[in-house]
């Protein structure tokens, strides 16, 4: 059920990582990798006078592993990411667990 949303990021780069990075996450979360979903969102950012430069930022929808998988999963993306980012960009990573009472999939509750 991992969903990983992408955005600020160019699609060539996130193609060029992306099985790597569900093959890794796969792995730390004891979880099949069929089960992950990649999702580029192309944005624009907006600051005050305009466009502004994107920085990579990877919003996790999932249900909670605990503290010391979210810092696993936010290593893996540095490691990928950071060599494709600008020097002093940012990269962002966000997590939104999800409770099983707020899930559902084809119609029934898990």
């Amino acid at each position: 059920m991992p969903h990983l949303r992408v955005r600020g990021l160019p699609l060539e780069d996130l193609e060029s990582v992306g099985d790597l990075l569900i093959e890794r996450l796969a792995v730390i979360t004891d979880t099949p990798n069929s089960h992950f979903t990649l999702e580029y969102q192309a944005s624009t950012y907006l600051v005050v006078g305009g466009a502004s430069p994107a920085y990579p930022f990877f919003e996790m929808l999932w249900f909670d592993r605990g503290p010391e998988i979210k810092l696993k999963v936010v290593q893996v993306i540095e490691d990928l990411v950071r060599p494709l980012t600008e020097v002093g960009k940012d990269i962002t990573v966000v997590f939104r667990d999800i409770k099983g009472q707020d899930y559902y999939e084809n119609g029934e509750h898990f």
